[in-house]
């Protein structure tokens, strides 16, 4: 029995002082797993935030070199102890054993690659403005901006991502990355996965000599304690990966706050694809195959699963149609991760009945599923486009239109989105569906799916409101560690110039960088 679960982390501390206590649930069963988890107290909370504080003033001085070691062990510890980990993920979320082995991997691969980013410089970004003293009639003074942490971090756990997004995930990776504390407020669907991750970060953060408080996991099933913290003045920024209802809650506590902090929000999206005529008439299986592949996997809970397919109309439509629901039909019921999720989605699919044809419906028992396919045409989508709203599982709606203009009349009403796509052959014409499509996302796929997201330093994740708060910022690849930074410029220093809190050429990284050595 481990000593530590069901209680709180807060750095090396662990407490529950609370008599609230929850339990995690199988999806599979919808029974309670036998371990109370206690929420943490208003007293536990304020705990966490100063010894975050506390622990940023020293972990924000602490060598580069240093930094990166301690995100590569977290990496290797993690490898070392996999076997709990992808146990708990799999009984926590109902997801299948393939889904959690790429997930872990993707989540180790995320603390390496952050190190790599500040490693080789390409986080800080140093830019280096030399001084002209000869300069008429006023000399010119030497400018050096780099990047540093902003302050203690708090994270939500995601609900669809127990490893990628949550404790283990690419917003603590890249926040610690950035040289920020994190409070993590863990997420009530998979407290045991989440809190063993919190575990074993801690364990590498005392082997490391890292401050106590560089990370604090707190347990809460309702709002109380993600409010307390992020109105605390100690926090200076938030990330968080859910529904646009939760983000936007939780910027309205935010807009509440004497001093406005950033609240990095990936929210809802339908990631619509878009096919052309002639893709369609000349790949009708290979285009179905792909996009019901992409619906069906993991019963469609993924922030990129494709909900909306703008086509247009052909007389291959038909055959296409077909291909989708046998693949539908014939599939094997999933589990989707929590009863609450599993209602929802009964609800949302009962609501968007009254909008649309539906083409299938997808049998349930209890909280599997199969895929749904409904259809309407171009003056339905226009004279309600709430039907673009996410449906959070295996849902998806063809938008049928006569032609290209009305396509692109559709593609026009679009909310923001994560991804969109394009089916199209290389003999087309495709700026005018671009110049919509780059207006509306933040990655655009070309004859593909958006299921997959790469951690690389080329990817975009967060596209216009409503899929995410701010569009200039993505929560995966090397440039989701600027969320958790800001730009400060040195003036007048020389370029030998070194001390505990900056160093600029004393550090052979960061010499390497200057020289151009990593673009």
């Amino acid at each position: 029995m481990n000593p530590y679960l069901g209680k709180n982390h807060i750095g090396y501390q662990v407490s529950a002082l609370g008599n609230h206590v929850f339990f995690g649930i199988d999806p599979k069963t919808n029974q309670p797993f036998e371990t109370p988890f206690h929420q943490a107290t208003a007293e536990e909370v304020d705990l966490a935030l100063a010894k975050s504080k506390e622990a940023f003033e020293q972990f924000r001085l602490i060598p580069i070199e240093k930094r990166v070691r301690f995100l590569k062990a977290i990496s290797e510890k993690l490898k070392a102890n996999k076997e709990i980990l992808i146990k708990w993920f799999c009984a926590e979320s109902g997801l299948p054993q393939d889904r959690a082995e790429v997930e872990f991997a993707r989540s180790c691969f995320q603390f390496e690659t952050y190190a790599k980013a500040v490693e080789t410089g390409y986080a800080l970004e140093i830019k280096i403005d030399s001084a002209n003293p000869e300069r008429k009639p006023s000399l010119k003074p030497s400018l050096t901006k780099i990047n540093i942490p902003v302050g203690p971090v708090v994270v939500f756990g995601a609900s669809n991502f127990p490893f990628a997004y949550s404790t283990l995930g690419g917003d603590v990776a890249s926040a610690l990355a950035a040289g920020c504390s994190v409070i993590v407020k863990a997420h009530a669907m998979h407290p045991h996965t989440s809190s063993i991750s919190a575990q074993f970060i801690l364990e590498v953060a005392k082997e490391q000599g890292m401050p106590d408080g560089i990370l604090c996991h707190l347990l809460a099933e309702d709002f109380t304690v993600g409010q307390q913290l992020v109105q605390d003045p100690r926090v200076k920024a938030v990330g968080f990966t859910g529904s646009i209802g939760g983000g936007m809650a939780l910027q309205k506590l935010i807009n509440e706050r004497k001093e406005p902090i950033s609240l990095y929000a990936e929210m809802g999206s339908s990631n619509p694809i878009s096919v052309t005529k002639s893709a369609l008439e000349k790949r009708t299986s290979e285009i179905a195959k792909q996009i019901g592949a992409s619906v069906l996997l993991n019963a469609g809970q993924f922030c990129t699963s494709p909900g909306l397919l703008v086509i247009e109309e052909t007389a291959e439509l038909n055959s296409f149609k077909e291909e989708l629901i046998q693949a539908f039909s014939s599939s094997e019921l999933q589990c989707m991760l929590h009863p609450g999720i599993s209602k929802r989605y009964f609800e949302r699919v009962k609501e968007h009945a009254k909008l649309v044809d539906v083409l299938y419906e997808g049998k349930r028992e209890g909280n599997f599923i199969q895929p749904t396919l409904a259809e309407v045409n171009a003056t339905q989508f226009i004279a309600h486009p709430q039907i673009q709203e996410e449906i959070f599982g295996s849902y998806l709606t063809i938008v049928r239109c006569s032609d290209k203009s009305e396509m692109k009349e559709c593609l026009l009403l679009l909310e923001g989105q994560l991804t969109t796509g394009l089916y199209a052959e290389p003999s087309e014409e495709i700026d005018e569906f671009l110049s919509i499509l780059t207006a509306k996302s933040g990655r655009i796929i070309l004859n593909g799916v958006p299921t997959g997201v790469e951690v690389s330093y080329a990817q975009q994740h967060g596209g216009p409101f409503p899929s995410s708060l701010n569009s200039y910022f993505t929560s995966v690849g090397w440039d989701a560690i600027k969320r958790f930074q800001r730009p400060v410029t040195f003036q007048n220093f020389s370029e030998g110039f070194s001390s505990k809190t900056v160093e600029f050429n004393e550090n052979a990284v960061f010499l390497h960088f200057l020289n151009g050595k990593y673009s």
